[in-house]
């Protein structure tokens, strides 16, 4: 996801926030970039009626963008097989620069991690004469490494039985196994009968001898007799040596906020990354958790922290695209804003299109015109401008569809609280505000049977005064809009309720008022009550 843009709205997205964010990465995809549209929450059932009539499926949920673990493309991709060899295992650690790395077995799942501690302790146990008993290898661990050549015979396969001895050692009648030599002499017609799987002779030129009537596999390595010895100890299967010790591994979908303090108490220096399927991904160092890249993104129809995906402080925030005043936000580096004081962001996004010379699709245009009709109320809102009404018009001729028929079929729909409980109409399109020294949490719901959703009250407060209690607001102010009159009934909890009556000079009765005309939330309560809480 790394290589994509995300571009997203806001949490308890609208329908604005949905179809912008669709409609945008179409146009940044047209024109060559790498975008995909994500939600921040729920889709409610406005959006989903938009999305159905024009045959879009709904983006994918984003629930954060901390960066996690697999994010990290330093580490060492570098595994070892539980059937390397000691010596290859010892090759492995020396050329990566590791004290430790993952063993794997032959379906690549993590078994264990191998230190290079484990390899000195188990050369200090080992027993060269009895080595193939104690501790079970391959031939062609033994083969490779003495960088060896087959001179005679069949090289043999499998796992190697019998000691590894020198060639005056070996008896009759006895499991002789691996013998070393530099005595060619005495490898003769008579040496099958010994019982010996594989004839090693160690000299610095290879031999020029025609070993006839010999069926003993016999190879060659330039390694001298002491040499030979010590390589083939190191044959021997890193498997072997391996001990049930502990060990922290990492996921790739694990968050380094939640790690990283784990691994800086831990004793490992190296630190292996599994996949969903337990597959080894990398290994890193607590050095690498500064190497990691952040995701870049584009906000839609929002800009204040409190409304945007968790982790934003660690994304790369290439743009933003919004009709609301400018909040708290801060980058690190300049990006592009793109801000109008229209009635919906899909207004501001149509200007783009045609900026670019972009034809809009007709699906897309669908989008983009029922976030419009949604934000304005079919241009009933105080928010509607000249251009909302301009840019409709032209999508409309590109849809095909009747604004007015098409633009309440989408309220009513969205209307409709049908398998709704209390939680989801609190929160379907619910924003947080820092407004002076308050902190206030303001809901919003259009409906066309406001009496109906009345009957709830008890129920709506009971979530309202959780939300206060959880999240410590100061105010919890709901606005229930009545899409056919033009007017919203409110019910206000919380100690600063006071706010309300002061703002819009309503007398709250049982924690509820009628605010006459009062139907947007960004233009006609977000600018009275922050004056009121900064006054």
């Amino acid at each position: 996801m790394k290589n994509t843009t995300l571009i997203f709205g806001h949490k308890n997205p609208d329908t604005d926030s949905i179809c912008s964010s669709i409609a945008y990465s179409a146009l940044k995809n047209k024109i060559g970039k790498h975008t995909k549209p994500m939600r921040l929450g729920d889709i409610n059932k406005e959006t989903e009626f938009a999305l159905n009539h024009f045959n879009i499926d709904a983006p994918e949920l984003l629930t954060t963008v901390h960066p996690c673990i697999g994010d990290i493309k330093t580490g060492n991709k570098t595994v070892i097989k539980d059937t390397d060899s000691i010596k290859t295992a010892m090759e492995i650690l020396t050329r990566e620069n590791y004290s430790s790395l993952p063993i794997v077995n032959k379906d690549n799942k993590l078994e264990s991690m191998l230190h290079i501690s484990q390899i000195a302790n188990a050369y200090l146990e080992m027993s060269t004469k009895n080595i193939f008993d104690n501790h079970c290898t391959d031939y062609s661990n033994v083969l490779n490494s003495l960088n060896s050549t087959l001179i005679n015979g069949e090289l043999p396969c499998g796992k190697i039985s019998g000691d590894l001895r020198s060639l005056r050692e070996i008896k009759l009648g006895q499991n002789n196994g691996v013998v070393v030599t530099t005595d060619t002499e005495r490898i003769d017609e008579h040496t099958d009968k010994y019982n010996i799987s594989l004839i090693v002779i160690c000299s610095k030129n290879k031999p020029n001898i025609d070993f006839k009537g010999v069926n003993t596999p016999i190879v060659h390595t330039e390694y001298g007799i002491f040499k030979a010895f010590k390589y083939i100890s190191q044959s021997v299967s890193v498997r072997n040596i391996l001990s049930n010790n502990t060990f922290l591994q990492l996921r790739t979908r694990d968050y380094i906020r939640d790690v990283q303090a784990m691994m800086r108490e831990s004793d490992q220096s190296n630190f292996p990354i599994v996949n969903a399927n337990g597959e080894v991904h990398s290994t890193i160092r607590i050095k690498h958790l500064s190497d990691v890249v952040s995701n870049n993104v584009i906000l839609v129809d929002h800009n204040e922290r409190g409304q945007s995906v968790d982790g934003i402080e660690t994304a790369k925030v290439l743009e933003i695209v919004d009709h609301h005043k400018f909040g708290d936000f801060e980058t690190n580096e300049p990006l592009m804003i793109r801000a109008e004081a229209v009635g919906c962001t899909s207004t501001i996004i149509y200007r783009l299109y045609k900026e670019a010379g972009i034809e809009i699709d007709k699906n897309i245009a669908g989008l983009m015109l029922s976030a419009i009709l949604s934000d304005t109320l079919i241009f009933k809102s105080p928010t509607t401008t000249k251009r909302d009404v301009e840019v409709a018009k032209e999508l409309e001729k590109i849809t095909g569809v009747d604004i007015d028929k098409y633009g309440m079929d989408l309220l009513v729909a969205g209307a409709s609280l049908e398998d709704m409980n209390a939680e989801d109409v609190i929160t379907m399109d619910m924003k947080k505000f820092s407004m002076g020294n308050y902190k206030i949490a303001l809901g919003q719901i259009n409906t066309v049977d406001v009496n109906g959703l009345m009957k709830h009250k008890t129920d709506l407060e009971k979530v309202m005064q959780k939300h206060i209690d959880v999240n410590n607001y100061d105010m919890f102010m709901m606005v229930i809009t009545d899409i056919l009159n033009k007017g919203s009934k409110i019910i206000v909890l919380g100690n600063s309720a006071h706010l309300v009556e002061t703002a819009f000079g309503v007398q709250l009765e049982d924690n509820t008022a009628w605010l006459k005309g009062v139907v947007s939330r960004k233009k006609q309560i977000v600018p009275v009550l922050m004056q009121v809480a900064q006054s």
